[in-house]
């Protein structure tokens, strides 16, 4: 009989998602006919009111102001009750949702990587099929800082993408034995490494100056963009090409094509090649997402952090930071010539940084593991 996983996770962002992807992805590879795996984006399947205004107040402080989201962020790490509350809300109709979509599933392991309902999950997972001791494990998209909410639904395990985080998971109380070190779960395409010269071709771009890939993401304001831009058309720095990826806004990608840049410049929308982009570019300039960072360091790709949402994405900042894996802007990006010029100098030594922070094989291991949970129980 096949064992089924059951994949939960939030589409705010898309780091919860893409490790969920990839995890999956990897599960099938390992796991072949044996196994059927399943996510569910929980803002869909326990569609309401509650999960609604959770989403509306998320984007809209990010847009109106980072201010209200770094407060309404530290309230719910310094105390578990604005999730308490959240999750009691939504609770009655959310945990028969729920119920039901267990009994649908039928999981052998259920799999968190996002953690603002786990408190309700455990909840119905404890209560219907406690007696089973089914593991519910909690997949951590945060780097090095970790929110407290991770903790609140009380995983059986936490997998960690490094050491730092495992430090940080400690901090809160979490047990050693109770957490595991696999990396970050990033596509398999980023293990596939492109060329930089049919990338240049494909876009029209001089293999004779150094590409920098803008990657514009949702959560990035647009009065921000309009800073950098103003800083890229203010830069002494020559020999350059722009490569602009909007993925935060239709309308971004209209607007920046009637922008005249300073250097040769090509912008496109969404992709799902992100791989190819990355791979194809020198450096990347980027918000401090979970996932992008991670594919940085996959691709070892040195970064200009540009943004970072208040809280959440900080301590994938600091990661960059740490381990000299390229450089954070200052909020008025007055560094913005100089870190370019010190990655573009020293970029030998920044790539043998990002390669001493690779788990390329993380999905597998996470899947690996999963997939152990399966059989130790059915031994």
């Amino acid at each position: 009989a096949r064992s089924n996983i059951l994949i939960l996770t939030g589409s705010i962002g898309s780091g919860h998602v893409s490790v969920a992807r990839a995890i999956t992805d990897a599960l099938y590879r390992i796991g072949g006919g044996k196994i059927h795996v399943e996510t569910v984006d929980l803002f869909t399947a326990l569609a309401n009111f509650v999960t609604f205004a959770t989403k509306k107040i998320y984007l809209d402080s990010l847009k109106i102001s980072p201010k209200i989201y770094e407060l309404l962020f530290s309230q719910s790490d310094e105390s578990e009750w604005p999730l308490k509350i959240l999750n009691a809300l939504g609770a009655p109709f959310m945990q028969k949702q729920f119920l039901e979509l267990l009994r649908e599933k039928q999981p052998s392991v259920l799999v968190s990587t996002y953690p603002v309902w786990d408190i309700l999950v455990k909840k119905v997972w404890k209560k219907y099929y406690g007696a089973l001791r089914l593991p519910f494990v909690s997949v951590i998209t945060d780097s090095v800082s970790v929110h407290h909410s991770w903790t609140y639904g009380e995983p059986d395990y936490f997998l960690v993408a490094n050491d730092d985080t495992a430090v940080a998971l400690k901090n809160l109380g979490v047990e050693a034995h109770r957490i595991k070190t696999f990396g970050y779960a990033i596509s398999h395409d980023f293990e596939k490494h492109h060329s930089c010269l049919d990338f240049q071709q494909k876009w029209n771009l001089s293999p004779k100056r150094k590409t920098l890939l803008l990657i514009l993401s949702a959560g990035i304001a647009w009065s921000r963009i309009k800073q950098l831009v103003k800083t890229i058309h203010e830069s002494r720095l020559k020999k350059l090409q722009l490569m602009i990826v909007a993925c935060g806004s239709p309308q971004w990608e209209k607007r920046l094509k009637k922008i005249k840049f300073p250097w040769p410049v090509c912008v496109t929308g969404w992709t799902n090649e992100m791989h190819t982009f990355i791979h194809g570019a020198d450096l990347v300039l980027t918000k401090a997402g979970g996932a992008t960072v991670m594919e940085c360091i996959a691709s070892q790709k040195p970064m200009v952090i540009i943004d970072a949402i208040p809280g959440q994405e900080i301590g994938n900042a600091m990661l960059v930071q740490k381990y000299n894996l390229g450089v954070v802007l200052n909020r008025d990006l007055k560094n913005f010539d100089r870190a370019i010029e010190y990655l573009l100098e020293h970029e030998n030594l920044v790539k043998k940084n990002l390669a001493a922070q690779q788990k390329p094989r993380a999905a597998e291991e996470i899947a690996r593991f999963l997939l152990s949970l399966i059989s130790s129980r059915s031994n």
